[in-house]
């Protein structure tokens, strides 16, 4: 069985909760996964998280209303048209990683998160990179100021990537010279905590050391 396929499925409560708005009782979705009932109550209450094939019937059935519950919408401005572009991306965010700079605020220096990388991932081994930017006003050079995050950055959307092709993607990215200057700490960091979060969602990567455990 494809490995991907016997990981745990983080939405696997928001799933059964869909499919018994629908109507459907614990019994029939039992049936239909070929489990027994007491284990798609504890999918319901989040106990426990189905695998992907477990719920491949579910997931064929309820899978597009699924993904209006798991999007983000992201935005661009295009400096030659000053068009506004936006991006629905969907898939659940696996990483969200913010580098900060140092803004003066009177006599006072304060963080702010100016540069962030988020990785979004859309199933069957493939993720998005987005890689955003704090909005400057050009005329005053002052940021965007709104009491919703997600307005406040401008975004771009990488093409499809693997998860071996993500880990390469962010080293390279670290590896930037003029990053690394405005940034030391929080891109140094940002190789390990991709790795970190790719392994934790059950995904496999070259140049690992493992030591297991014998239980």
């Amino acid at each position: 069985m494809d490995k991907k396929n016997k990981k745990p499925f983080k939405w696997t409560r928001e799933l059964i909760q869909l499919a018994l708005n629908q109507g459907w009782t614990q019994s029939e979705i039992a049936k239909t996964c070929r489990t027994h009932q007491s284990v798609v109550s504890a999918w319901n209450k989040g106990e426990k998280h189905g695998t992907e094939q477990q719920l491949k019937p579910l997931l064929d059935l309820f899978g597009h209303k699924l993904r209006r519950k798991t999007f983000r919408l992201y935005w661009t401005i295009n400096n030659d048209t000053q068009e506004k572009i936006f991006y629905k991306v969907e898939g659940r965010v696996i990483l969200s990683h913010a580098l900060y700079g140092m803004r003066r605020e009177g006599a006072k220096l304060k963080k702010i998160p100016e540069l962030k990388f988020i990785i979004h991932y859309q199933g069957n081994n493939t993720f998005r990179i987005i890689v955003q930017s704090r909005f400057k006003f050009n005329f005053t050079n002052e940021k965007l100021e709104n009491s919703v995050d997600d307005a406040l950055w401008f975004s771009t959307i990488t093409d499809i990537k693997t998860a071996q092709q993500v880990v390469d993607k962010i080293d390279e990215w670290s590896r930037n010279e003029e990053i690394f200057q405005k940034y030391p700490s929080d891109i140094t960091t940002l190789p390990f905590l991709v790795r970190k979060a790719l392994l934790e969602n059950g995904f496999s990567i070259e140049g690992i050391e493992e030591y297991p455990a014998s239980w």
